[in-house]
Formats: C-alpha cells, sequence, structure tokens
C-alpha cells in the first residue's frame, strides 16, 4: 500500500483495493505444522465442544439417549436417575410402550408423575406432554395405560415397585 492511499475501511475503499489487501494478507501466511499431540489436543478440543460443556460443577445431567434403559416389562422401560435411600424416594425416567397396562397400585410416600411425552390414561383421566400429576402418600392409583406410549419423569417411593 502506498502513501497515497486511504486506510482500509475508509469510504473510498474500492472493491480492488479491499481484495488486493486480503490477497497480501493471505499469500503473506504460511501453514503451520502440527505435532501429533498438537493435533490430539485440537481434535479433542473440537470435539468437546460439538458435544457439549459438562455440567456445571455439583450437577449432573442424564440424557434419555444414554445407556442404561432397563426394561422393567416388554412395555416399560425405565432408567434410575437418583435414590434417596434415607428419604425413601428416587426418581426415574419411565417409557410405557404402546399397549402398556400398569395395574392399579397405591403408595406410602407422595408420587410425582411428570409427562413429558406422549400420552396415557390413569384409569379414565388422561395425561398429556407438560401434565404434573401428584399423588399423596397413602393413595391408590386406577391402572394405567397408554395406546400411543409415554415418556414420565417418576419422583417416588423407594424401594420400588410399589404396593400392588
Amino acid at each position: 500500500m502506498t502513501a497515497s492511499r486511504p486506510p482500509v475501511g475508509s469510504n473510498s475503499d474500492s472493491d480492488a483495493d479491499v481484495a488486493d489487501l486480503y490477497g497480501a494478507v493471505a499469500s503473506a501466511l504460511l501453514p503451520l505444522e502440527l505435532s501429533t499431540e498438537q493435533r490430539d489436543r485440537m481434535r479433542r478440543k473440537m470435539l468437546a465442544r460439538a458435544i457439549g460443556a459438562p455440567p456445571p460443577a455439583g450437577t449432573a445431567t442424564w440424557r434419555a439417549s444414554d445407556a442404561g434403559w432397563i426394561t422393567s416389562s416388554p412395555l416399560i422401560e425405565a432408567k434410575l436417575l437418583r435414590i434417596d435411600a434415607a428419604a425413601g424416594t428416587q426418581e426415574l425416567l419411565i417409557r410405557f410402550l404402546p399397549g402398556v397396562v400398569v395395574p392399579a397400585h397405591t403408595h406410602l410416600r407422595e408420587e410425582q408423575m411428570i409427562i413429558l411425552e406422549g400420552e396415557c390414561l390413569l384409569g379414565e383421566h388422561p395425561l398429556r406432554a407438560g401434565d404434573v400429576h401428584i399423588a399423596p402418600a397413602g393413595s391408590s392409583h386406577p391402572q394405567i395405560t397408554s395406546a400411543t406410549g409415554t415418556l414420565l419423569l417418576l419422583l417416588c417411593e423407594y424401594p420400588f415397585p410399589p404396593r400392588l
């Protein structure tokens, strides 16, 4: 660039001047040879960013797609998230497959059921995605059915299953 040219970014820059500048910068760059260690470190960082950062310190994250699902019957899968044995409670993801029938039962402790996907019937009472159902301690459930399948978060008594 000569002294008679206006500085880059001024209103009088022409497209040709900007292209010349970018071309000069690009031709001055030299490829950098990375060691195997540097290449591996860069790859690990890129994969970690693509996967996402770990959960904040002191917290935990479970993903519905992760391993750990247990088939408790042909139409019910469960993933245990947490047990508080001292409180006698647990948290589970439950997947009811289409056609499931869960027999009527009672609970010694309060139960909270949050429907995440799909729908089910609690007796004749419909529950759909986004619904929260709370059953107080000592209450009884009629049978639970689902024609379409349901994914729910269940906060309930431990040990499981409840008394039928």
